[in-house]
């Protein structure tokens, strides 16, 4: 069954944002582009936009506070991992950088590092140490929260930097 435009008035795309801001919080970039993929008029998008921001239900802020907040509980990241996320969400990059802040990075690289150290089967420290790291840096932190990281979980094995000097 083929999906049929939906009715170009005001009071359907209002009724459609207000479906999707029931389900979760949104950007006004992605919010709008869900509508507009729905196949409302870009006059008619920006109206609806325009007053669910006057009414105080979209707020790029608000939702980039809740999606930090979300993964720092389900999936930690680095700042540069989250950063990206929330320009990729259509945060403005001046409201990335304030939230990014405050944002306890160097406390979710340990809890990461412990939960992945938990998972791993592995005996030998070293290869261990090494997979934890990969993991570290693909989450996005940076190599001094990971380098940190490492020394707590594994302070007998050398380091990096250890084996550049």
């Amino acid at each position: 069954m083929k999906n049929t435009p939906p009715e170009n008035t005001l009071a359907a795309a209002t009724s459609f944002a207000l479906k999707l801001l029931g389900i979760r919080n949104h950007s006004h970039e992605e919010l709008e582009r869900k509508l507009r993929k729905k196949g409302f008029q870009a006059e008619l998008c920006a109206t609806v936009l325009e007053q669910l921001v006057a009414r105080g239900l979209l707020n790029d802020r608000t939702f980039g506070e809740e999606m930090l907040q979300s993964r720092s509980q389900r999936k930690p990241s680095g700042k540069l991992k989250m950063r990206a996320e929330l320009l990729n969400r259509g945060i403005a990059p001046n409201i990335a950088d304030e939230l990014l802040s405050d944002y306890k990075s160097h406390e979710l690289c340990h809890q990461a590092a412990a939960k992945k150290i938990a998972s791993l089967r592995i005996a030998d420290e070293a290869i261990k140490k090494r997979k934890v790291e990969t993991f570290l840096r693909n989450r996005g932190f940076g190599w001094q929260e990971i380098a940190t990281t490492l020394h707590h979980f594994f302070p007998t094995t050398s380091t990096m930097d250890d084996d550049i000097e």
